[in-house]
């Protein structure tokens, strides 16, 4: 057996990769020229790095354990070479991390932290009205781990959160955490009481441009608007025209249908936007937070177990 790294491993989490599979060879890609040569006898990809340029030359290969949580790229990329293809994410690894980013975005947004700069250079001390969180409504579209996390550090301050979930159907039930839950069919009918409207989806199919013109005109006036999911999953022209229009409060973005987004793009200089560069996640220096998760799962692989965080590929998580 041959698992190939896309990344440099350290010493620690190299020697926790050779117990969990003793008698297999290690071999780590240095460059896309080594990737794309060593992956032709590789029977397991751990990482991105040069995965998808090298995939072509894979003879042999039956598990790739992506280091990102949002499998998009590798979907859509991989063509037929993936379709008998393992492939896991490092689902819920980042939650929390995700999870803190978007409660710091609507914070900033309705404490006015990111208008006090602009204040300052003005040589204006100016008091605003500025809102609370306490009491006011959140809906989160996506409930996953990253929403589900999402949804208890919002329950803290207060505010009455409800969820949404592809898999739940009919009238929308509490779940066992006490939050409703819509579902797919439903969700529409709670967007008049929503006063945040946070996007914590995968980019597939079925959620491209899902949050578009009826949607957004469907929340109150000054509702807010986040998305720390993936960029196109929320139609930019709609929200564009939306603000425009005086309808919505703003929106707190991280993520866009175009990466990096282009130094001309409206976005940037819009007075009721505020952006972080896809921040949520935040960058690492090792020891990298899905080490864990690799030798876990390479164990598992190993030992002929079950995966954890296996890709649907219909469903594109």
């Amino acid at each position: 057996m041959k698992i190939l790294l896309m990344y440099s491993p350290g010493a620690h989490h190299f020697e926790a990769l050779r117990e969990a599979a003793p008698s297999a060879q290690l071999a780590v890609a240095e460059s896309l020229a080594s990737a794309a040569e060593q992956i032709k006898d590789a029977d397991v990809v751990m990482g991105n790095r040069y995965f998808l340029q090298s995939l072509p030359y894979a003879r042999n290969l039956s598990w790739m354990q992506s280091g990102s949580m949002g499998v998009d790229t590798i979907l859509e990329g991989g063509g037929t070479a993936i379709r008998d293809l393992t492939i896991t994410s490092c689902r819920g690894v980042y939650d929390s991390e995700i999870a803190e980013h978007a409660l710091s975005l609507i914070l900033a947004f309705y404490r006015g932290v990111h208008l006090a700069r602009d204040y300052q250079r003005q040589g204006c001390w100016k008091r605003i009205p500025l809102r609370s969180l306490a009491g006011t409504r959140a809906l989160i579209l996506g409930w996953g781990g990253v929403g589900q996390r999402i949804a208890h550090y919002m329950r803290a301050l207060n505010v009455r959160v409800q969820g949404v979930r592809r898999r739940h159907n009919g009238a929308p039930q509490k779940n066992s955490d006490g939050f409703l839950i819509w579902g797919a069919d439903s969700w529409r009918d709670a967007l008049p009481q929503t006063d945040i409207l946070v996007l914590a989806l995968p980019k597939t199919a079925q959620t491209h441009h899902l949050v578009s013109r009826p949607e957004l005109n469907g929340l109150p006036r000054d509702a807010l608007l986040v998305n720390v999911g993936r960029g196109g999953t929320l139609d930019e022209t709609a929200l564009h025209l939306t603000l425009d229009e005086g309808h919505l409060l703003g929106a707190a973005l991280d993520v866009f249908e175009h990466e990096p987004l282009p130094e001309h793009h409206w976005i940037w200089t819009h007075e009721k936007i505020l952006i972080t560069p896809h921040w949520a996640r935040s960058i690492e220096t090792p020891p990298y937070r899905w080490e864990p998760l690799f030798v876990e799962n390479l164990r598992r692989f190993y030992q002929g177990e079950v995966l954890l965080n296996v890709v649907d590929k219909c469903a594109g998580y």
